[in-house]
């Protein structure tokens, strides 16, 4: 038994944010059909939303310093979507000192999937 999904998705490739409908086979993951998007990008960026999606990770852990109590971080390339919470509250668990520069690597290999993290802000005190 196929079991086809309605899903409407923003596009988020390009300014024009498109509205796409996209129609897919839920235990597959395969598309059946979609309209709505203006350009060929958001043919992709909807294959990729339903097959694997990921998201860059951004938040902010503690430094200890006089002048500043949070750093920007991110992760150095896009995590699996399902990942994002569990990522979050271990990234969280994270305290560093200054001095840090922007781009420094806070944490190799986080949680042994490859993933950096860095640091998005120089704090010299």
């Amino acid at each position: 038994m196929v079991i086809k999904m309605d899903k409407k998705m923003k596009c988020i490739v390009c300014p024009i944010g498109c509205d796409i409908l996209v129609n897919f086979n839920e235990k597959t993951r395969e598309i059946v059909s979609f309209s709505g998007n203006e350009c060929k990008r958001g043919i992709k960026f909807i294959e990729d939303e339903i097959a694997r999606p990921v998201r860059l990770l951004t938040t902010t852990i503690k430094i200890n310093s006089v002048e500043y109590n949070k750093l920007p971080v991110r992760s150095d390339i896009p995590i699996p979507k399902e990942k994002m919470l569990e990522m979050v509250r271990e990234v969280k668990k994270i305290n560093i000192s200054v001095p840090v520069k922007a781009g420094q690597v806070i944490a190799d290999n986080f949680m042994g999937l490859g993933i950096k993290i860095l640091s998005c802000s120089t704090f010299n005190s």
